[in-house]
This record gives structure tokens, sequence and C-alpha cells, in this order.
């Protein structure tokens, strides 16, 4: 269940709520009806209502001491949610100058269905207004991304989840922007956003299940592991450390991720880390999300 669930139409919902709460709290009414028809025609009449049936929802679900009416009203959030982020995802996917940033921020409103994406938005936004106050004085490109560090890793004090580092929750970027804690993945997909937002010449890579930032403007190519505050690797440096761990030092192997491609990765870890986690609900749920968008993407 979504954290925080609220008890009342609000904002954008209002007038849906005065035009069509009546309606619906009758369709709610009906819910714990066996009949598999009556079942299927409100599943249909609510996934057709959309995020504006949500606030009543969640207030159904707090209303009620029945765990099967809960969870029912659990799977209705997830199918109604699924097909909300399943199609922002798609349209996102149709404009190739879309930042990451929202596509992010759409696969966590699959697991909190009243996440206020645009409080994590300012945040993030807040992140690259100071940011850029820090760096925009120097010229040298290595003391910039020492200025980077040091307002990312010891002002803002982000830092490595070391605990649970694979726990589904660091995965979700409105966790990292929350608790200032990160995994491998959510650590790099944060200083990588951060510094391309600073028109700083960065792509995000993947080695198997690790991450490092890029750096590579023609000239100059240097990787930044986010994981240890930053700290920077040259190209013979990272290629012996890929000897040592017996992997290929060819560093071709390892391409700047794509956009699409980074959304597909964090959902697949998703789906690892419920299975870990043994929240099969959950895992189908993104497996869901996996099938629905993996042809457009």
């Amino acid at each position: 269940m979504p954290a925080n669930p609220p008890t009342s139409c609000i904002g954008s919902v209002l007038h849906f709520c005065s035009v069509e709460a009546g309606q619906l709290q009758a369709l709610l009414q009906l819910l714990e009806d066996p009949d598999p028809f009556v079942q299927n025609h409100i599943e249909q009449e609510l996934l057709k209502a959309g995020s504006s049936v949500i606030p009543l929802l969640e207030a159904q679900w707090l209303q009620t001491a029945d765990p099967h009416l809960q969870r029912r009203i659990e799977e209705l959030l997830e199918r109604i949610q699924l097909e909300i982020v399943g199609q922002a995802l798609y349209a996102w996917r149709k404009d190739p100058e879309q930042p990451l940033l929202p596509a992010l921020l759409h696969i966590a409103q699959l697991r909190y269905p009243s996440l206020e994406t645009h409080r994590y938005t300012q945040a993030f936004q807040r992140l690259v207004h100071t940011a850029w106050l820090q760096t925009s004085a120097q010229n040298d490109l290595l003391e910039k991304f020492s200025s980077l560090n040091q307002h990312l890793f010891h002002q803002e004090r982000f830092r490595p989840e070391l605990t649970r580092p694979y726990q589904s929750r660091y995965y979700f970027l409105n966790e990292v922007l929350d608790t200032r804690r990160g995994n491998l993945f959510s650590l790099h997909a944060l200083y990588y956003l951060i510094a391309h937002e600073l028109d700083l010449a960065v792509s995000l890579i993947a080695i198997g299940n690790r991450y490092l930032v890029r750096y590579y403007d023609g000239n100059l190519h240097f990787y930044i592991d986010a994981w240890q505050q930053g700290a920077f690797l040259l190209p013979d440096q990272l290629r012996e450390i890929l000897r040592r761990v017996h992997l290929s030092d060819n560093l071709a192997h390892y391409p700047p991720l794509s956009p699409p491609y980074i959304v597909l990765r964090v959902i697949e870890h998703l789906i690892q880390a419920y299975d870990e986690e043994q929240d099969p609900p959950k895992k189908a749920l993104f497996e869901a999300l996996r099938e629905r968008i993996a042809i457009s993407f």
C-alpha cells in the first residue's frame, strides 16, 4: 500500500469528485460482491476513471479492516497505476529530447501512486541550481567535478546505503532524495542527471551490475565512481581493475547507456529486488510494466 494515502479529493481531482463521486462511491460499495461479473464491471469502470479515482480507493482502504478487501483495493490501485505509468513512459519514449528524470519518477509512481512528482522535480532542480553555484566559478574541468563532489557528498550528504544496498526502495529516485542514500545504480544515476544538467559531457555506463559515470569530450576521458564519493578513474586505471576481476578490459565493451535502456535496467533491478525480498505481487507488477513497455522501447 502506498505511504500516506490521502483521505480526501484535492487539487485537480476536486471537479471530478463533485461530479462523479456519488457514482464511484456506489461502485466502491460493491467491491465485496463475490460475483465475477460485478467485479469485472467495477474494475473496468475504475480503470476508465484513471488517476482521479486513486484518492477514493485509498480512502476506502483506510476505512476497512478487512484484509481481503484491502488487498483487492491494492490490486485495483496497481492496475490503474500500471496503466497510467505505462502510458506516461510510452509518451516519454516518443520524444527523444525528453530528459531521464521524468521517466525515473514515473517508475516510482508505480510503487507510490500518490507520489507528488512536481515536489521531487523541484528538489532535483534545487540540487542542480546549488551545484551550479558551486561549480560555475571553476574554469578547470577537474576542479569543477571536485566542487560537484564536495557539494553532493559533503554538503548535501548523499552516501551509499551499505546495510541493504539492494533493497528495492533504493532504486527509486524519490527515496534517494528523501533519505540521501542510494545504491550502485541510483547514486550514479543521480550524479549523471545533475552533471548532465550542468552541461558536462557525461554518460552512464554499466559493468555488470555496477555503474560508473563516464566523461568524454573528444579529448579528455575519465570515469567517476559515485559510490566512492566521486573518485576519478583514468581509462588505464579502469582497465587494470577490470583485468583484476577477470572482465574484458576493452572499454568499448561498456558503451554509454541510452535513457530508454536505463529505464529498462532499473525495472529489471526492481524485479530482481522484489524477488529477493519475496514480494511476488510487486515483482509481478514490475514484470507487467516491463512487458507493457518492452515493445515500444
